[in-house]
């Protein structure tokens, strides 16, 4: 009898630890679950806040346009940092940088150049403007401390990656050297959606991508036309490598520090300071490729909410008929 009562016990308890067990489990994935949802909710509630925010920056854009119809600065609205928004339950915060204060690594893009049934002119013309881009992105990479011999290579690679065929140019790289990497992939051979491309085109370490980042974007045109009064001081290497390096990096640090408030009112006003005044060598092509006036923007935008962050990072860009869209987002990434 007394072994009979001590199995019934035994079953006892082993049903208890069972269930136990199952209300254990049931109750963590139940926490789980709520987390879940939880997290979702915060999530599309960012994803909201962020949208508004966008359409905040393009009315800012907007109105600086018509302020301003000509000329593009810091001193106008879009170039506000350090402002954040508190908004119910959620903190908004954000910078917008000019996406024509860099060099446009699709500027580099040969593709068409010298094609179609133009005259021999302007099929000269646009051979020296590839020129002079290859050249500045080379001058550039020089300022930064590379050897010119790298810097060589890592710009014909750069070419190689944005033309559309595989016929690798002179110290360039195409699909076999891509295939032969340990983890092996394909060039684009086409036009850069992200400046964070560059960090797969060979030669380009990580160092390397780091110091360029602050200098280099990545926009949906092959032009390369550089605003002048958005550039900041820790841009200076740009400024010097548009000059194909005729004058200093120092020299272009005091230029940018120098700057009125409100920027030049004209490239030919900016081609006038006395700094410049022997920099015939870089020829008539910087002219183009300088500009006072901007069509795009970048803006980082982030959302918190109770400890959750959403990050977007969106390029607006400002149409012909002096509207502002939103052209390409992305969710997520760090700086």
């Amino acid at each position: 009898m007394k072994q009979q009562r001590g199995m019934a016990l035994l079953v006892v308890l082993l049903l208890l630890a069972v269930m136990v067990t199952m209300a254990s489990s049931m109750t963590q994935r139940f926490r789980m679950e709520w987390q879940r949802t939880y997290n979702q909710q915060l999530h599309l509630q960012n994803y909201w806040y962020l949208l508004g925010s966008e359409a905040l920056i393009t009315k800012v854009l907007i109105q600086d346009l018509k302020d301003n119809p000509e000329k593009t600065s810091l001193a106008q609205y879009w170039a506000n940092e350090g402002q954040i928004f508190p908004v119910e339950t959620a903190t908004l915060q954000g910078v917008v940088r000019d996406s024509q204060a860099c060099f446009n690594l699709n500027s580099l893009s040969t593709t068409g150049s010298g094609s179609g049934s133009g005259s021999g002119s302007e099929e000269t013309t646009t051979s020296a403007s590839a020129l002079y881009r290859a050249n500045v992105f080379r001058q550039l990479l020089i300022s930064l401390k590379v050897e010119d011999y790298r810097a060589q290579q890592i710009t014909a690679a750069l070419q190689d990656w944005l033309d559309d065929n595989t016929t690798a140019r002179s110290l360039g790289a195409e699909d076999s050297e891509y295939e032969a990497l340990p983890h092996p992939y394909l060039p684009a051979n086409g036009l850069m959606q992200d400046v964070s491309e560059l960090r797969a085109v060979k030669g380009v370490d990580a160092a390397l991508y780091r110091q360029l980042l602050p200098l280099v974007c990545a926009i949906p045109e092959k032009t390369l036309q550089v605003n002048i009064n958005t550039l900041r001081t820790i841009q200076a290497p740009l400024l010097a490598a548009l000059f194909l390096n005729n004058i200093s990096v120092d020299d272009a640090r005091n230029i940018l520090e120098q700057r009125p408030r409100e920027g030049w009112n004209s490239v030919a006003e900016f081609l006038e300071l006395g700094t410049l005044s022997n920099t015939a060598a870089a020829g008539d092509q910087v002219q183009s490729a300088l500009t006072i006036k901007s069509f795009y923007f970048l803006a980082t935008l982030q959302a918190e909410s109770d400890h959750y962050q959403t990050r977007i990072v969106s390029l607006f860009q400002r149409q012909s008929n002096n509207q502002v869209t939103v052209i390409r987002r992305h969710f997520g990434g760090v700086e």
